[in-house]
């Protein structure tokens, strides 16, 4: 996955311009500067840098962060703002930035996350994060014609995705869709006033960290 997000990057906000998405993105926008307002924010799976953008416009500051390089370079080319600092950073192995963050981000990363290591994120991620932070996500909903179909469903129940880019590559990449139930209960171990914004094309979730 990491091979395909790398050679993806110069292509990757071409998903953001699918006419029949605008409505929903609009709101999701709109939903998170405001969840964003004045917070200080660590982010995981930052990639381009779009989110970012839309949360730094009212966040206090945010460390951006990603495994890959690439998208890293086309978010640094954005000019985001000096309160805003991208770096590479595993999702499962975060430095410890030395920040009271009080809220973070991982936007379009939970779908890509097995569900054997669902919990295993959520706690280190919380480890890096002020007790009683705001967790801040939001991921696709399956909607047919709109997305790739899951190619195949492995024993755990993870299902995938075979995406082509526009060399021609192939890859196959877990990607999960939730219910609201099935995120809900997998959040709920981690995190209480867990708050589902459920639109037909995306999802978005505000919980706090236990």
């Amino acid at each position: 996955m990491a091979d395909y997000y790398q050679a993806r990057a110069p292509e990757f906000e071409a998903v953001y311009d699918k006419p029949e998405r605008q409505s929903d993105l609009a709101r999701l926008r709109a939903w998170l500067a405001e969840e964003a307002r004045g917070a200080t924010l660590l982010e995981v799976a930052c990639g381009t840098g779009y989110w970012t953008s839309v949360a730094a416009a009212t966040a206090k500051a945010i460390v951006a962060t990603d495994f890959n390089s690439a998208p890293l370079e086309i978010a640094r080319s954005k000019g985001l703002g000096s309160h805003v600092t991208l770096a590479e950073a595993d999702a499962f192995a975060l430095p410890d930035y030395g920040l009271p963050f009080d809220a973070g981000m991982a936007h379009f990363w939970w779908s890509h996350v097995s569900l054997a290591d669902q919990q295993r994120f959520l706690g280190h991620f919380a480890s890096r994060l002020r007790k009683g932070a705001k967790l801040l996500m939001m991921d696709n909903n399956f909607v047919a014609g709109s997305m790739t179909p899951p190619s195949r469903t492995d024993a755990l129940g993870n299902t995938y995705q075979t995406r082509r880019l526009q060399d021609g590559s192939t890859y196959e990449i877990i990607k999960n869709f939730p219910t609201q139930a099935q995120l809900a209960g997998a959040l709920a171990s981690r995190c209480t006033a867990v708050e589902i914004l459920q639109l037909r094309y995306y999802w978005a979730v505000s919980a706090v960290l236990a």
